[in-house]
């Protein structure tokens, strides 16, 4: 099963897109939301265990910076 979540702004807040991944560990199978209440798996029919994987895509980019952490500026001294 794949549950997907699109990025937003919530109150000034930027929320990153995820998607999500529900796969039977013994056989890769893709269940779907009926199936996951199930004790095991329509596919291969051995005991269900799920796999789960996440993941998350960058909404923005920082700007880059030639400084190094604790770098200071000589213009700012």
């Amino acid at each position: 099963m794949k549950l997907t979540t699109e990025a937003q702004k919530v109150d000034g807040t930027k929320i990153c897109k995820t998607e999500e991944v529900l796969v039977c560990s013994a056989c890769g199978y893709d269940l779907d939301e009926e199936e996951l209440k199930l004790s095991v798996c329509s596919d291969c029919g051995e005991s269900l265990r799920l796999r789960h994987s996440v993941s998350v895509w960058a909404t923005s980019v920082p700007k880059a910076s030639t400084r190094t952490l604790g770098q200071t500026n000589p213009d700012e001294e």
